[in-house]
């Protein structure tokens, strides 16, 4: 039958419909993905944003620490706020400790060089180019030990607080009691090796735990071991070369069975005293380190700290930690970078979890070597225009000396919590009350940030730091 001219045709849309269906959706997913995107960069924007601004209170903070601590506090929390990281938390760490630093009067106003301090935090001892002086930490009050004359070279203490050698540098080592620290009682003399001349000058003295054995170095690289069981009376056991040159440090473990030396230009060396009459060498350092300046020894003689002076093409300075589980076969476990500056002595808890390095830079920096193959830096002790010759550190680093020639005053620092607040600066802050910082303040040293985008008030009032975040 023929098809009427005037029928419609009816064209199919199935197949039109599901490709605009599918266009429709791949556009919307397009424009998804396109948001997301955005959304994702304006995060990121924003987040570097924060990290910025924190870094720059942090920063405002560390310049504001010696003239105005309590706004340096003030801008530390806020940056820790905005962002924690190492660099925040670091800065507020440094500035809550500054606040638990006090500044003791020297009796010699040349500056002290030297600082040891009793297990127990009570008692120190510190000097400078003149005498030695015996500060009961408690009460603030000191004993000049009247020695004998020429410039000090060299101090120790026992972990008891009870015996103290003192050096000067014509080779005389003197032997203190200690038990009424009010009042000292000079015991003996250790004399050097007869008719060395300057060449007994004293470098170094270490005194065990107990202080029944006491180590001599001189300038000729000598060690000379003596027994300290009567005070009275010593006993040299031993004199045996152990460097070419002369010795820059010297430590002794808390029995007095293994010591370490460190010479100008020697290796390190590590010494069995098991017989003091008869020292034998267990070991050197290698790769062999010739730029030792300084070395700490912990009380069971397992962890070994040593500063050196990278001989790199800038001399960095660094200081390694090595474990003597067999001291004949010491390990390198960690290196740990410093800023660049010499450092002068190291110090380190009788535990061997803590270490206290200083140097040129006028700073001391904490160490936690409760896991000897990883260092974390828990604080920096700051304040001194110029070099740090003398640290020390009492039990569980619950306290600190910190000892600068050119200065009139050393400093003890309270580090009782000291892991604790390193770990969480701002949570003491936090817990005692809001801590606020004016707004014109936050808008000084934030250049006009809205607050209320950190979770602070919106308003023109004083910004609520705790609520930073």
């Amino acid at each position: 039958m023929a098809e009427r001219a005037d029928e419609p045709v009816v064209v199919p849309r199935a197949r039109g419909s599901r490709a605009l269906a599918v266009l429709a959706a791949l556009l919307a997913v397009a424009l998804a993905c396109a948001g997301t995107a955005w959304w994702r960069e304006h995060g990121q924007a924003r987040d570097r944003e924060r990290v910025a601004l924190a870094h720059r209170l942090a920063l405002h903070a560390a310049e504001l620490r010696g003239d105005d601590p309590a706004k340096a506090r003030d801008l530390g929390l806020a940056a820790v706020g905005l962002h924690t990281d190492d660099r925040t938390r670091a800065g507020l760490t440094d500035t809550l400790l500054l606040g638990r630093r006090e500044d003791l009067w020297l009796r010699d106003f040349g500056g002290a060089r030297h600082a040891e301090l009793s297990g127990d935090g009570r008692v120190g001892l510190v000097a400078g180019d003149g005498k030695a002086e015996v500060w009961r930490l408690g009460s603030g009050r000191a004993v000049v030990l009247d020695g004998p004359e020429g410039a000090m070279a060299a101090l120790a203490l026992s972990h008891d607080g009870r015996t103290a050698l003192t050096a000067v540098d014509d080779g005389a080592t003197t032997v203190w009691d200690l038990t009424d620290p009010a009042h000292p009682a000079r015991r003996a003399t250790l004399r050097g090796v007869a008719g060395k001349g300057s060449l007994d000058d004293v470098q170094a003295v270490a005194v065990s735990r107990d202080g029944r054995v006491a180590a001599v170095a001189d300038f000729a690289g000598n060690l000379l071991v003596w027994d300290l069981t009567v005070r009275d009376h010593p006993v040299r056991r031993s004199v045996t070369a152990v460097h070419d040159s002369r010795t820059e440090d010297l430590d002794l473990s808390g029995d007095g069975r293994t010591a370490v030396t460190t010479s100008e230009d020697g290796p390190v060396t590590i010494w069995n005293l098991a017989d003091p009459a008869h020292p034998v060498k267990a070991a050197e350092l290698t790769p062999a380190i010739y730029t030792g300046t300084a070395a700490a020894l912990s009380g069971d003689g397992r962890v070994l700290v040593v500063a050196r002076r990278d001989p790199g093409a800038d001399w960095r300075s660094q200081a390694e930690v090595w474990t003597l589980g067999d001291p004949a076969r010491p390990a390198l476990t960690a290196v740990i970078g410093m800023p660049p500056a010499d450092m002068l002595d190291v110090a380190l808890t009788p535990d061997g979890g803590t270490a206290l390095l200083a140097g040129s830079n006028g700073n001391g920096s904490l160490w936690d070597l409760s896991v000897p193959s990883r260092p974390v830096r828990l604080a920096g002790l700051r304040g001194y225009p110029s070099e740090v010759r003398g640290v020390a550190l009492s039990d569980g680093a619950r306290s600190a000396l910190l000892a600068a020639p050119e200065s009139t005053t050393f400093s003890l620092w309270d580090l009782h919590d000291l892991r604790q607040v390193a770990t969480g600066p701002e949570r003491d802050l936090c817990a005692h009350g809001s801590q606020t910082l004016s707004r014109t303040d936050w808008d000084r040293y934030t250049d006009g940030a809205d607050p209320s985008d950190y979770g602070g008030s919106a308003g023109g009032g004083d910004v609520s730091l705790c609520s930073l975040r």
